[in-house]
């Protein structure tokens, strides 16, 4: 009996050896495409870095990419081609983007693809009706705001920043996340009060979808745990419920204050005003979030960007220097608007090479092949996810000589490969790699340029960008170059660094001009206020029976469009009135 349960124990073993090295020698095949060795069942799991991924991508680029531009590997059974040349990724995510345009689930969040009909993240979502329709109301509503000038909400955040930074200096990173949390707050809901939470809840949305966000994005069989033994799922829970249920209380606010005519122009009224049926959505939930997917997406596609600029800038003062000069001389003293932009190619050329030195997505967002293909002779199933490794895109040689440094120039010289004319059209971050590929490209591409170009602009009018000194050595603090989060969209670690006002009466232009744009928008919505108000007395006087008014006694209206029970005096003629409003009296 012993013999025959040892003999049994070998035979298996002997069977699950031979299956396993059966296993790797199919996931190796050398006829396949080349790439990292793979081991049966969990890929290249064990060693792929939470922390810096990308960096682990383009080591592997670097041994198995060769002259085809992409090389495969697996993790937990998902496939992985990642490219790295521009090239491959243009032929497969553009010309062939008809198959390859989904996207994979994101396993921490509850139906990111909206294939079960959420309509929650539209980034996110699968290649669905859900996604059309909202990306056509996205690019309506961002391209109308565009051709407006964002009606100001720019310039007005821009100066209330540059106010900040001289009353508080220190206090630059979260000041530097609620001007834009703010610029996309007032685009939306107008009212940049919410701004705080707003970034909070974009900052938890990005961690959650991230691959160094929830364990279980990497070791993805976890998220089917019971929810007693899930901590991750029920995180997710609250964070989810609290975001949808907020969202939802920005458009029944703005739709309260629209019934009392109380709302100024937005994203959200004019949704309300249109109607779903016209715009197609299947209501108010999918509405507010599509909604609020824009004010979150409007953070830290500028807030990364934004704050490497003032890396780049305390780092090679030759150049901010050179951006200094280029607004004092083309814009004659005055903080830059929109409309300098085809005089300021130095600035763009600096804000474009911040955004290659250190990309905002280095790893890329994937796709995910919606049909078997062959490409280049290698056989790629659906459901393949397709990885464009904007690292190593940026870090190409041939294109970007000299990729590792911070170089300008390279948009303005015509001795580079990317340089381009006319320059007061290039150079311009938009159809940069950073920003997707074909069908999936960034809907705020415009919209981030803009706020950078004025944002930038701002600083280099006002500000001497320096390293802060310790107070005690004397010594200036470093700010490091290689220091982020490791997030699908980065920013850098937490630094310190000193904004000098470049003189006292730049300082203090800089405060007038907030002073005045915070009081010319106090009067501008109290003016809305009143018309507001004055058009609810209009509307009372037409329902009050003028033939009989007593004087000083309440009359009682039926008005159902004026609030219940809502007391308004007034004098008509000579009669002074008050008017209890009781609907539906």
């Amino acid at each position: 009996m012993q013999l025959s349960l040892i003999a049994l124990g070998v035979a298996l073993i002997g069977f699950a050896v031979y299956h396993l090295v059966r296993e790797y020698r199919h996931i190796n095949n050398k006829k396949k495409i080349p790439g990292p060795t793979l081991l049966p069942f969990i890929g290249r799991i064990h060693d792929l870095p939470i922390d810096f991924m990308w960096l682990k991508f383009q080591e592997w680029a670097q041994q198995y990419s060769g002259e085809n531009g992409f090389y495969m590997t697996e993790m937990l059974g998902s496939k992985f081609l990642v490219i790295t040349d521009e090239k491959v990724a243009e032929e497969l995510l553009i010309k062939r983007a008809r198959y390859n345009s989904d996207r994979p689930v994101i396993r921490s969040l509850f139906d990111s693809k909206s294939t079960h009909g959420s309509g929650e993240y539209l980034p996110l979502m699968g290649k669905n009706k859900y996604w059309a329709r909202q990306r056509k109301l996205t690019h309506g509503y961002l391209t109308e705001a565009s051709n407006e000038h964002y009606y100001g909400v720019m310039y007005h955040e821009s100066k209330r920043w540059m106010a900040r930074l001289i009353e508080n200096p220190d206090d630059f990173r979260f000041s530097l996340e609620d001007m834009a949390s703010k610029v996309m707050c007032q685009l939306t809901w107008d009212d940049p009060s919410l701004s705080e939470y707003c970034t909070k809840s974009a900052w938890g949305l990005l961690t959650q979808m991230s691959p160094a966000g929830p364990l279980t994005n990497v070791l993805t069989p976890l998220w089917h745990l019971p929810l007693p033994l899930n901590p991750w799922k029920r995180a997710e829970y609250k964070r989810h419920d609290e975001q949808q249920a907020w969202w939802m209380e920005r458009l029944l606010t703005t739709s309260d204050k629209m019934d009392r005519g109380q709302q100024r122009p937005c994203f959200t009224r004019k949704y309300l005003e249109t109607g779903h049926n016209r715009s197609k959505l299947d209501g108010d939930h999918e509405a507010s979030s599509v909604i609020g997917m824009m004010a979150l997406v409007g953070i830290f596609t500028v807030a990364g960007p934004l704050s490497y600029w003032l890396v780049s800038m305390v780092h090679h003062p030759h150049w901010q220097a050179s951006v200094q000069k280029e607004i004092d001389d083309n814009c004659k003293g005055r903080m830059p608007t929109l409309e300098d932009t085809p005089k300021l190619p130095i600035l763009r050329a600096c804000i474009k090479e911040t955004m290659r030195w250190k990309p905002n997505v280095p790893t890329g967002v994937a796709h995910e092949m919606e049909a078997d293909d062959v490409y280049r002779g290698y056989f790629l199933p659906k459901g393949t996810r397709i990885l464009p490794l904007d690292w190593a895109f940026m870090r190409n040689a041939e294109k970007y000589p000299d990729p590792e440094n911070f170089r300008p120039e390279r948009w303005l010289d015509p001795g580079w490969p990317t340089y381009r004319e006319p320059l007061t059209e290039y150079p311009t971050i938009k159809g940069m790699t950073s920003f997707g590929f074909g069908q999936r490209q960034c809907l705020g591409q415009t919209v981030t340029q803009d706020e950078l170009i004025v944002a930038c602009g701002a600083l280099s009018w006002c500000f001497n960008l320096k390293p802060k000194q310790d107070p005690i050595t004397g010594y200036d603090l470093p700010v490091p170059l290689d220091k982020s989060n490791s997030l699908l969209i980065i920013k850098p670690d937490p630094f310190q660094m000193a904004f000098e006002p470049r003189n006292e009466a730049r300082k203090q232009e800089a405060l007038r001009l907030w002073a005045v744009s915070d009081a010319q928008d106090q009067r501008e919505r109290a003016a809305f206020a009143k018309g507001a108000e004055a058009e609810k007395l209009s509307d009372v006087y037409e329902a009050v029976d003028m033939s009989y008014v007593p004087e000083k006694e309440a009359v009682l209206v039926k008005a159902n469009e004026i609030q219940k029970d809502e007391i308004l005096c007034t004098s008509i003629g000579n009669v002074e009135v008050e008017v209890k409003v009781a609907v539906g009296a």
